[in-house]
Formats: structure tokens, C-alpha cells, sequence
């Protein structure tokens, strides 16, 4: 099983959600990259900031979570263990 690595400050909301799911799930890495049927370095590089997710990762994160593309374009809302707030979460 992959470790997922958080840089000091989460790049944008969408890589702060991504991984939250990520670290949700028994299997990690290895499960989220699994069910989204890609590569763990990609899921990395999403929570890097590196890469954003195409039309495929894109429409699995939003079945699998509600997260839109939208969120990779915008600040974080928080730290990295910073729980959405749920009037955000709608």
C-alpha cells in the first residue's frame, strides 16, 4: 500500500477533499487509486496540485464523493484535517 504525502499547505479545496477520501478509506492509497481505476502517483499529484483530474477522474470523484472540477480551482477552506463545514458541503 502507497502512503499519501501532504505538503505543508493543501494547493486547493478539490486536492483537501481528495485527500480526506483518501485517508477515509481502510486501503489508502491502493483502494482510492482502485476505485477510481488510476495510477496512486496520479492520486499523488492531485494532492500535490501537479494535476487536476480529467473528464473520467473527474465524473468518478463526483459519484464517489460529490467533488466537481470546480473545487481544484479554488483556495482550500482549511488545513488539511479541517472538516468541510456542511452549509459548504451542499
Amino acid at each position: 500500500m502507497g502512503k499519501l504525502h501532504l505538503p505543508a499547505k493543501a494547493s486547493s479545496e478539490g486536492a483537501r477533499r481528495l485527500a480526506q477520501w483518501i485517508m477515509s478509506l481502510d486501503g489508502g492509497m491502493t483502494e482510492a487509486a482502485t476505485a477510481l481505476d488510476i495510477p496512486e502517483g496520479w492520486l499523488q499529484r492531485m494532492v500535490e496540485g501537479d494535476m487536476v483530474p480529467g473528464l473520467k477522474t473527474g465524473c468518478d470523484l463526483h459519484r464517489l464523493m460529490g467533488m466537481t472540477a470546480r473545487h481544484f480551482n479554488v483556495p482550500a477552506r482549511g488545513g488539511w484535517f479541517d472538516r468541510v463545514p456542511y452549509a459548504v458541503a451542499a
